[in-house]
């Protein structure tokens, strides 16, 4: 209670199959956060800045915000210790969620 996120989304007339297609994709990434939240006594927020924290020892993710208790929500980032597993299973997340379905249906291009 209190930390879960719900995530509610208004489809206008005539949207196109991507963009829901990117909704539902991005719904599904979004629980997997809630659900690491409500496992770590914390919010999809802090699991996304702990997660960050625990790709390289040189990232420092710098959140901006004007409410000082989202400050301190974000701080606890740092309280949040995720195992191997759980960063594994976000990074599968991330990389089973096309990208451009995440932007609203824009295509990604990848330079090579």
């Amino acid at each position: 209670p209190g930390n879960h996120l719900w995530v509610y989304t208004y489809v206008p007339n005539g949207t196109s199959p991507t963009t829901l297609a990117g909704v539902d994709e991005g719904n599904r990434l979004l629980a997997l956060l809630d659900r690491l939240a409500g496992e770590k006594n914390g919010t999809p927020a802090q699991i996304s800045l702990a997660w960050m924290l625990c790709k390289r020892p040189w990232i420092v993710p710098i959140p901006g915000t004007r409410k000082v208790e989202r400050m301190r929500e974000n701080a606890g980032a740092a309280d949040i210790h995720l195992t191997a597993a759980e960063v594994a299973a976000i990074d599968r997340a991330l990389d089973e969620t096309p990208m451009s379905a995440v932007f609203g249906g824009s295509r990604v291009v990848t330079r090579q």
